[in-house]
């Protein structure tokens, strides 16, 4: 089903364009209360058909904010949710999901691809590092690289590789999901794993939203 031309699926999305984003199309920062007062397939629908993968709320920016040094922070992989927006750091992708490649199989998947905003850099990770000196790097629901354009439901060869940011000494935070992010290689090395009901994303199993921490080594 093409969600371009389908006009009740176009009726549904601009309902929740209203109540969800502001008048320059960026989320609106809300408590996760709000979003579990929707109905939770819509939720699901309406960030799939935009692209969003994790929702920024009130209580994540908080949390971010009282536990790393955000002076010295930037998101990779930053996409469409406007996390590094409502935190005041530099948001940074790579835009590989407008390489033809990966964006022909999410259309085939029926799921459109992220295509960030002009106020999203278009850097690789690394090169991004080298740049600015965060000392925390934060993604949410990070593509895996493989070695393989087409896998995406696996990841593509044109992701940032973890360990290599790891091999960098920064502080890696990473929101995502135990059911589609808990088996990544680096997940082997030590890091913290937080679990809050207030983490709000499109997966399939709220329940099994995480935030993975790997710490610089001191």
């Amino acid at each position: 089903m093409n969600i371009d031309t389908n006009p009740e699926i176009q009726e549904f999305l601009r309902k929740y364009d209203r109540l969800l984003l502001d008048e320059r199309g960026i989320i609106k920062l809300k408590p996760a209360d709000f979003y579990q007062s929707l109905d939770y397939t819509d939720l699901r629908v309406w960030c799939i058909c935009r692209a969003i993968y994790q929702i920024p709320t009130v209580e994540l920016i908080d949390w971010l904010k009282d536990n790393f040094n955000l002076d010295k922070a930037i998101e990779i992989g930053a996409g469409n949710n406007y996390l590094y927006h409502h935190l005041g750091i530099k948001g940074i992708d790579n835009y590989s999901e407008q390489i033809p490649a990966v964006k022909l199989v999410h259309e085939i998947l029926n799921q459109p691809s992220t295509n960030p905003p002009p106020t999203v850099e278009k850097l690789d990770a690394i090169a991004a590092i080298e740049k600015y000196q965060p000392e925390t790097v934060i993604t949410s629901w990070g593509t895996l690289k493989t070695k393989d354009p087409e896998d995406i439901d696996a990841g593509h060869k044109y992701a940032p590789d973890e360990e290599e940011i790891l091999d960098t000494g920064v502080t890696y935070v990473f929101i995502g999901n135990d059911d589609i992010h808990s088996d990544r290689a680096i997940m082997s090395k030590k890091h913290e794993t937080y679990c809050f009901n207030w983490l709000v994303s499109r997966s399939k199993y709220p329940e099994q939203n995480r935030i993975y921490v790997w710490r610089a080594e001191s």
